[in-house]
């Protein structure tokens, strides 16, 4: 009678996704006048809230790309998915400090373990999603196989934000969007590369 629902958790984490998606924005503060350091703040808020939501965004394709093919859930999963969720939920308070004080270790340390919290739980589940469903006869793609590659590659690229955000907070963002680019680049290649080798096995 009792089971996990796989549409509850994605309609819960759905919804935790947009909420974090817009009440980033509140924190961009409009200027209160026209002078160049007022405007320069603006355009430093707006240049962080699109790093981190494209951040979030990317990580909301991810997440439903893993749960797409399952058609259940599991209790390690569920409790995963909501941590994961609870550190996705602290990316506007780590926008918003680093907004208030950019370029310093601390905020910019703080939004890297961020980062890293949701990178390791995101690795997590998708080990955890991919043993389930070898367990009820699903068989990995190479697409699947990139994807958690993907994920891994993530966390451990997220860990050089940390010794940035330690040793050279300034330059920190230039990184995390560093981070977003190979992310981007490795699986786009990895798409093109496994649709040549499917076309060359179908021929």
């Amino acid at each position: 009678m009792f089971h996990y629902s796989k549409s509850r958790l994605i309609g819960i984490s759905d919804g935790i996704f947009a909420v974090v998606l817009t009440i980033m924005v509140l924190d961009i503060k409009t200027p209160i006048s026209t002078a160049q350091g007022p405007l320069i703040d603006l355009v430093k808020h707006l240049v962080i809230y699109f790093i981190s939501f494209a951040i979030v965004s990317q990580y909301w394709v991810y997440h439903q790309e893993l749960f797409s093919e399952i058609k259940h859930t599991t209790s390690l999963i569920t409790i995963t998915n909501i941590y994961y969720l609870c550190f996705i939920s602290l990316t506007p308070f780590a926008t918003a400090w680093l907004n208030d004080d950019f370029g310093s270790q601390l905020p910019t340390i703080a939004y890297s373990i961020v980062i890293i919290l949701v990178n390791l739980t995101q690795a997590i589940m998708f080990h955890e999603v991919i043993e389930m469903g070898e367990a009820d006869g699903l068989k990995m793609s190479a697409h699947d196989r990139e994807e958690y590659r993907s994920a891994q590659i993530m966390l451990g690229f997220s860990l050089f934000y940390l010794v940035f955000a330690y040793f050279a907070p300034q330059y920190f963002l230039i990184v995390v969007v560093l981070g977003l680019v190979l992310r981007t680049w490795v699986t786009t290649t990895a798409r093109i590369i496994n649709g040549i080798r499917n076309r060359r096995i179908q021929k």
